[in-house]
């Protein structure tokens, strides 16, 4: 899975710090629109929790990127569509309506 933006980077030698948990970038203490610097740190740590590859690469001024692979036993198999039964559509013949079920006390 792979998330970009096309925000103002971070610098190369500030990755290990935005990576850190609270830590923030020059830029992020720079901007008005300041967050905790726990997103990234949180992200990576459920990604370590289930054994995957956390990559961030970023250029300044023109943006960055989050990958981030699972192992095959983390993801789940392609399930096949769901069949729901379709309700008849010939008159006369309708699906008989839902007995109630006794309740256990």
């Amino acid at each position: 899975m792979s998330v970009k933006d096309n925000g103002p980077g971070i610098p190369e030698d500030e990755i290990p710090i935005v990576l850190a948990s609270f830590g923030q970038g020059t830029n992020a203490i720079k901007s008005a629109e300041q967050g905790t610097g726990l997103g990234l740190p949180i992200a990576k740590n459920l990604v370590d929790l289930h054994g995957g590859t956390f990559t961030l690469k970023s250029k300044v001024r023109f943006g960055t990127e989050v990958i981030i692979t699972f192992p095959p036993e983390r993801v789940m198999s392609a399930l096949g569509p769901y069949q729901e039964p379709s309700p008849s559509i010939q008159p006369g013949q309708e699906r008989p309506a839902r007995q109630p079920t006794a309740r256990s006390a």
